[in-house]
């Protein structure tokens, strides 16, 4: 028997230098951290940020600490709202994704610990590629499978902090929008081929230790992670197309919609359960659509956090109620049970 645990998850508020966001997501979080969590007692609690957390744009060590700091400063109530939870006993945890993978550099990671938790450090913790809570939950962003945002070497900026992030290629394109379109054209194509060389790499021995390294931290077996980390994969041939119907719909103003869990997910709660590790629930975020389903051929959970900031994309109630905010709760009984879903949160109580 062990101690009752809440996990709350929630994921893409990106929140930035500035706080122009419609939704406020930097004057919102306070509350709900007060109201929710440190509300909560006799329970393990657990805050889980699945990605996104941060618009970090920082090109290399130095700009991305200093852009931490600045946006901490710039959201000074939920600097402090995470603060007290952390010198309150709960577990902060931070999940990299796509606008925050500089996360999974040691020294930004150590840094974000000792802003928040100086007291106890280890009750921040950075994950650069996924979190596991065995047979509970997994929580990763979602981005690393998707090809147009997956960083296939993410690791290693883990391990050796002076790597540069390769951009993915849609990222790329965006990253240059001072260059001509030829100038933006050639950046993407230099993205592609470092992904392609990176999926290369992946698979050598060298990266396998790395991996050994991150089963060890994940309390996963070695040939369960190396399966994971090549579930997904990226390919030119099959991302460029994506990449230039994006970009075409973002210009007239329209996005691809989908409002069902992604393939995925199930391939990565499956593998689980092949390996006899599998979860009750499988979260991340990425897609800015709040949902709650089954996942095929498997017993695991899926839910998707959605979003606080204003870019909603789901048919959820947030897309029509600008002050319903989404997040999961997961609760862990002493027997090890497990209960939850996706929830809405209104500051004002509703």
């Amino acid at each position: 028997m062990s101690r009752p645990a809440r996990w709350w998850l929630l994921s893409d508020l990106h929140l930035g230098v500035s706080d122009d966001d419609p939704r406020c997501p930097g004057k919102v979080l306070p509350d709900f951290l007060r109201r929710e969590v440190l509300a909560a007692s006799g329970l393990q609690q657990h805050v889980v940020f699945v990605g996104d957390t941060f618009e970090l744009a920082g090109v290399n060590e130095d700009e991305s600490l200093a852009r931490l700091e600045s946006i901490l400063v710039r959201h000074l109530e939920t600097f402090r709202a995470l603060e007290e939870c952390a010198a309150r006993g709960v577990h902060l945890h931070f999940v990299c994704g796509n606008h925050d993978v500089e996360l999974a550099r040691p020294s930004v990671a150590a840094r974000l610990s000792a802003l928040l938790s100086p007291a106890e450090p280890t009750r921040v913790r950075v994950h650069p590629w996924f979190l596991h809570v065995p047979h509970v939950l997994v929580a990763e962003h979602g981005h690393q499978h998707h090809a147009l945002h997956r960083i296939p070497e993410v690791l290693r900026a883990a391990v050796n902090g002076t790597d540069e992030l390769d951009l993915p290629p849609l990222a790329a394109w965006h990253a240059h929008p001072s260059r001509s379109r030829l100038g933006r054209a050639g950046a993407v194509a230099r993205s592609c081929l470092a992904s392609e060389l990176a999926e290369r790499r992946i698979r050598e021995p060298a990266y396998d230790e790395l991996l050994q390294g991150e089963s060890l931290r994940l309390a996963l077996d070695g040939v369960t992670v190396r399966d994971l980390a090549r579930l997904s994969r990226f390919r030119t041939v099959s991302a460029l197309p994506v990449a230039a119907t994006r970009i075409v719909l973002s210009a007239a103003g329209r996005r691809v919609t989908g409002e069902k869990a992604p393939a995925a997910a199930g391939r990565f709660a499956r593998t689980l359960e092949a390996h006899g590790s599998g979860v009750a629930w499988y979260v991340s975020g990425h897609t800015h659509r709040a949902l709650e389903s089954a996942l095929e051929a498997c017993p695991t959970r899926y839910v998707n956090t959605g979003t606080w900031c204003s870019d909603v994309r789901g048919r959820g109630p947030d897309q029509s109620d600008r002050r319903a905010f989404p997040y999961a709760v997961v609760d862990v009984a002493r027997d090890g049970t497990t209960s939850g879903g996706l929830r809405y949160w209104r500051p004002d109580g509703g």
